[in-house]
């Protein structure tokens, strides 16, 4: 009866300690758990980018109010959209001016006479730095969708390891809820403090209402100098 008694209020402190503990400081210590484990299929999906580090001991030393905007996914894959649409619009006119300096160097071979020569090589010439011009465009808003494409590919993985949606994801509407953590661990070259950048996506399906469960996930974890004022 006596060790019925004691488990149960092991039990029972450890479900109060669990209650105290604020949703971004309970992924906090999982993670820890796994980094003690060496479990590295835990930590993947606990945080976007997968740290390790030798411990001896952690704690939370202060964190920060959750700040909550509207989810963006919807507004990032429109403009996806829009930068594949300049992009694929740039090239046909890159193209165009390829084909129109192709077809000026044809007719400079035609051509006879210095003075006829001359003009199309000006023509030729001036084509040339349209060419150009049009050819770094289209470099410059291949870069652009590029990087909105790779944005849109990591919000798409954060949301699908917060809340297990991985489908059709830019539908659902909400808020995003992104929070900060400084904590203090004690590693192998003595203490350091990390700042843990967590967000959780707080998503309903607008058409059936549907409220979908969610969790705090580790996007970035800084040592207390790496940490931008974005991490």
């Amino acid at each position: 009866m006596k060790k019925v008694f004691v488990l149960f209020a092991l039990l029972l402190l450890v479900v109060i300690t669990t209650s105290c503990q604020k949703p971004e400081e309970i992924t906090i210590s999982k993670y820890f758990q796994a980094m003690k484990a060496k479990d590295r299929d835990t930590m993947a999906a606990m945080a976007a980018e997968p740290f390790a580090v030798e411990f001896k001991s952690w704690k939370i030393v202060s964190s920060e109010e959750p700040v909550v905007v509207d989810f963006t996914l919807p507004k990032m894959v429109e403009q996806l959209a829009a930068a594949k649409k300049k992009k694929d619009d740039q090239i046909l006119l890159v193209r165009d001016k390829k084909d129109a300096l192709d077809q000026l160097k044809t007719k400079l071979s035609e051509t006879r006479g210095s003075r006829a020569k001359s003009e199309v090589q000006k023509e030729i010439d001036a084509m040339q730095i349209e060419f150009e011009t049009e050819t770094a465009n289209y470099r410059r808003d291949q870069a652009n969708y590029t990087q909105i494409k790779t944005q849109v590919e990591n919000e798409k993985k954060m949301i699908a390891l917060s809340t297990n949606i991985d489908q059709n994801q830019e539908l659902l509407a909400g808020k995003t809820v992104t929070t900060k953590a400084n904590v203090m661990v004690d590693g192998a070259d003595g203490e350091r403090e990390y700042v843990f950048t967590l967000r959780k996506y707080e998503l309903i399906n607008p058409v059936t209402e549907k409220v979908h469960s969610n969790r705090y996930i580790i996007l970035f974890i800084r040592t207390q100098g790496e940490a931008s004022p974005e991490q």
